[in-house]
C-alpha cells in the first residue's frame, strides 16, 4: 500500500519518517552496495540551499506551463518496500516530478540530456515507491533565458529490477539483524 504522508520537507515529521529509510538522495548508495549513511547530521551545502529556495518556483512555473496545479506530498511510503521511502518534488497526475536546480556545467549538462547517475537513481527509487512509471526531470534556473527544461525519464526496467532486488537483500538483512 503506497502512503502520502502530508509534511513539508524538512520538518521534524519529515525527518523521523525517512529515519532509517533508502530515500532518493541515498539511493545511489544502495546501487553501490554501500551501507545506510547516518544523517542524523546532516551538513546543509550552499546547493541544497539553493535548491530548497527555487523548487518551489521551478514547480510553480512547471504548473503554468501545463495550465494544472501538481501534489506535493512531503514523504511518500510503501509498504511493499518498508526499508524505504521518497520526497516527491511533485506528482503530475500520474507523473512523478524531480526538480534540479543546478549552476552553471551542471545546468547545461542536464538541458542537454545528460542525466547523471545519481539523479537517475534517485528517480528510479521515487517510480519504484510511489508506483509511477513515468518521470520528469525538471532542469531549473533562472539565470538562463531558457529558465525550465522538461526531460521526459521513461521507466527502465532493468534499473528498476536492480533497486527492487538491492531493497529485498536490505530488507532481508535488516530482519535477520534484528
Amino acid at each position: 500500500m503506497i502512503q502520502y504522508h502530508d509534511c513539508e520537507q524538512g520538518t521534524v515529521k519529515w525527518k523521523l519518517l525517512r529515519k532509517d529509510l533508502w530515500t532518493g538522495s541515498r539511493a545511489i548508495r544502495l546501487l553501490q552496495g554501500k551501507s545506510l549513511p547516518d544523517d542524523s547530521n546532516v551538513h546543509v551545502t550552499g546547493a541544497m540551499r539553493r535548491g530548497t529556495m527555487l523548487e518551489p518556483v521551478a514547480i510553480m512555473e512547471y504548473e503554468r506551463s501545463v495550465g494544472r496545479k501538481v501534489d506535493r506530498p512531503g514523504f511518500v511510503t510503501n509498504t511493499v518496500y518498508p526499508n524505504a521511502g521518497y520526497s516527491p518534488d511533485g506528482i503530475d497526475g500520474k507523473v512523478l516530478l524531480e526538480v534540479k536546480c543546478a549552476n552553471g556545467g551542471n545546468h547545461e549538462m542536464l538541458v542537454a540530456g545528460n542525466i547523471p547517475l545519481q539523479y537517475k537513481a534517485q528517480i528510479y527509487l521515487g517510480m519504484i515507491v510511489t508506483g509511477l512509471r513515468k518521470a520528469k526531470l525538471i532542469a531549473f534556473n533562472p539565470e538562463y533565458e531558457q529558465q525550465m527544461t522538461i526531460i521526459d525519464v521513461p521507466y527502465d526496467k532493468a534499473i528498476g529490477d536492480n533497486i527492487r532486488k538491492k531493497l529485498r537483500e536490505d530488507n532481508k538483512k535488516r530482519q535477520t539483524t534484528f
